[in-house]
């Protein structure tokens, strides 16, 4: 459980320090973009997070199967939903910067465990 935080908190910092530095060398104009993008790949992160760790999950080997099932048909389902949503009400869009955001959460994942896995 511990680890599951620690790796949704890394994204998070990730998107947060990223779009920081967006903002102060290139302005809000552009953090925003960065920033939404980092969410839209932490939201669906804790979606699937919390549907695997749940506790009807773990009952039983099939019900935690189903639980990543629908926690991973979620999570695609909500990115989209995010993605549209974004790229359909922001306007000036930046979609570089989007996706900049939502790749440094992505990379945060890999990393996170690097440092977890040294304690």
């Amino acid at each position: 459980m511990r680890t599951v935080r620690n790796i949704l908190l890394a994204q998070l910092a990730a998107a947060l320090l990223l779009a920081g530095i967006v903002w102060i060398w290139l302005g809000s104009g552009r953090a925003i973009p960065t920033l939404l993008g980092g969410l839209i790949g932490v939201v669906p992160n804790a979606f699937l997070a919390a549907r695997v760790m749940s506790p009807r999950a773990g009952s039983s080997a099939q019900s935690l199967l189903r639980a990543g099932w629908i926690g991973e048909a979620g999570k695609l389902a909500i990115s989209a939903v995010l993605f549209i949503a974004v790229f359909v009400t922001l306007k000036p869009l930046h979609p570089e910067f989007i996706f900049a955001g939502y790749i440094a959460t992505l990379l945060a994942l890999p990393v996170a465990l690097v440092f977890d896995g040294r304690r």
